[in-house]
């Protein structure tokens, strides 16, 4: 008998000692003590003493949202990315596999110069896009640096990239990056753009596959037989390069019960620091939306269909966020939180009878609040609604299927405030078939409603959208935009009807406005007042980190 001792060091930094037993001419055996406070004995059994043990490594996942905003210098709302939160969450519920979330969008506590100011960030869209596309092409970048650094120490075997439209540019810079450092690497890209975009994206250099659609169940089905490419590219919602048909929306089934996905994986973060409280506090009720707006792609995404996790399991959830990470403010980034009443109801029920008060905010639809709904969920904490109404004109609600009406429009924010709760209102500005007209009867409605908060957001087409298919209809765009380097708003003009010297006229004067009305000492009470009187319940270290910030930026600038 031959006995040999191999001692390492696994990246836990936990020590190892292999012994290595070979009787006779037997396949040898050996025996893992796994020190420092790991118990037992494990015994395994090899073909060959020189059997590769990597073979028995587990498979290292990593999950990753392409940096945007933080290229472009801009601030970003405090948000943990849910999507690949919930993938990692159920990738390491698999026996073998490790699977860790990296979202780059987060600065790192170096980096200053931030533009938080929402005047600023409107105002500096064209120099910021310009530094996004600059970015992409310097090496020595610190967010490349910093995600080269992450790959070299991770050495994932399978990378997943939740991919939106306007991260195409940064998408591609990690994938040619992770070929370089990592060429055996597995490359996914997933999410909303590959989903509407198959054709084009398969035939990036890097790709490897795509996931189509909702993704939990496909990636655990395409992880557990990783690395076998034929049986991975057959997978129901996975394309390769060999696919045929790339070019449909693969409807891939729905998971029929959500409360079978754990909870994003909050915890199994790079860089966890750098997540802040109100980012941590970021939940989801339901997936999907039924109506029809034809800016947005989420209806085709989610096929037509709402479906909601069980309350109980939603405060559940929000009693783990309390006591992991000691937050009281929530954020729920449903389409439309209100979308089903009974299900509305019984949440707000269930967060009541949590010991601990919260504050949250939500978004809905004008159509979806009556005086009963509003004032449970303000007895549940919510602080703020926000409200798409998207423009002032009625043939525009008609043509871009809102399906709402101005005067209820108008009646909903007035009760909204009735209920001590602020109302924030979204309008939009440049859709293909859009008038001069148009846009003026906008701004007239614009300057008379008086909400706790004006957003104004300059239409982009985006793939899966029917808007987007407008444009290509218009001849606006081409069929396969160059992603990589899609231009935005003032860059790019996607309007039919203006000319566009007098669409920046108008717009410009529009942005004026919003930013003088939202800085007005009534809009700033309405925005205010029901956060500071349910923080003062709640969390009033919070409230004062909250205080000092404003307080910051209004008399000192807008430096981070």
């Amino acid at each position: 008998m031959i006995s040999t001792i191999v001692k390492w060091r696994l990246r836990s930094n936990v020590a190892v000692k292999v012994v290595f037993i070979r009787v006779g001419a037997k396949p040898p055996i050996f025996l893992v003590n796994r020190q420092y406070g790991t118990k037992g004995y494990y015994q395994f059994f090899l073909k060959g003493a020189e059997t590769d043990m990597t073979q028995r490594e587990e498979k290292r996942i990593l999950f990753m949202r392409p940096p945007y905003t933080r290229l472009k210098k801009l601030g970003q709302a405090p948000y943990f990315p849910l999507g690949i939160g919930y993938l990692t969450a159920v990738l390491n519920n698999l026996d073998g596999v490790q699977a860790r979330l990296y979202y780059p969008e987060n600065p790192s506590p170096q980096e200053k110069n931030f533009i938080i100011d929402k005047r600023s960030v409107f105002n500096a869209r064209s120099y910021s896009q310009k530094l996004y596309f600059e970015a992409l092409e310097q090496e020595s970048h610190p967010v490349w640096l910093e995600i080269q650094s992450v790959l070299r120490e991770y050495k994932p075997h399978i990378l997943g990239l939740s991919v939106l439209t306007p991260e195409t540019g940064s998408a591609l810079k990690i994938t040619r990056l992770v070929k370089e450092l990592l060429p055996e690497t597995t490359v996914v890209w997933g999410g909303v753009h590959p989903s509407f975009t198959a054709d084009q994206t398969i035939s990036y250099p890097g790709v490897d596959y795509i996931v189509i659609g909702e993704g939990e169940e496909t990636f655990k089905e395409f992880v557990s037989v990783w690395p076998e490419k034929s049986i991975m590219a057959s997978i129901p919602g996975v394309i390769s390069k060999n696919t045929q048909d790339r070019n449909i929306f693969c409807k891939t089934q729905l998971i029929r019960d959500l409360d079978s996905i754990p909870f994003p994986a909050r915890d199994h973060t790079m860089f966890p620091h750098r997540f802040s409280p109100v980012a941590l506090g970021s939940l989801m009720h339901s997936r999907g939306c039924p109506w029809r707006c034809g800016f947005c792609s989420s209806r085709q995404f989610w096929q037509e269909r709402v479906r909601f996790r069980k309350p109980e399991y939603v405060t559940e959830e929000i009693k783990k966020i309390i006591a992991d990470y000691g937050i009281r403010i929530f954020t729920f980034w449903d389409d439309a939180f209100t979308a089903d009443r009974f299900m509305t109801e019984q949440l707000c029920e269930c967060i009541l009878k949590i010991k601990t008060k919260i504050a949250w905010r939500t978004a809905t639809r004008i159509d979806l609040l009556d005086d009963s709904m509003l004032k449970l969920m303000k007895r549940a904490g919510c602080v703020q609604l926000e409200l798409g109404i998207e423009t002032g004109s009625p043939r525009m609600l008609d043509i871009i299927r809102k399906d709402i009406n101005l005067d209820d429009a108008s009646k909903a924010i007035d009760r909204v405030h009735k209920h001590g709760m602020a109302c924030g209102v979204f309008f939009m500005a440049g859709f293909p078939d859009e008038t001069r007209e148009d846009l003026l009867e906008t701004f007239n409605f614009m300057q008379k409603i008086k909400p706790a908060e004006i957003v104004l957001n300059i239409f982009d087409p985006m793939p899966g959208s029917e808007q987007f298919e407008r444009a290509v209809a218009l001849d606006l765009l081409p069929r396969q935009p160059d992603y990589a380097h899609f231009q935005l708003w003032p860059d790019a003009h996607y309007v039919a009807n203006i000319k566009p010297g007098e669409f920046n006229s108008i717009v410009e004067k529009m942005s004026h406005y919003v930013f003088e009305y939202n800085s007005s000492r009534a809009a700033l009470i309405r925005r205010a007042k029901p956060e500071i009187v349910q923080l003062l319940r709640t969390d009033r270290k919070v409230l004062f980190q909250k205080s000092m910030r404003f307080l910051k930026h209004h008399f000192f600038g807008s430096s981070k």
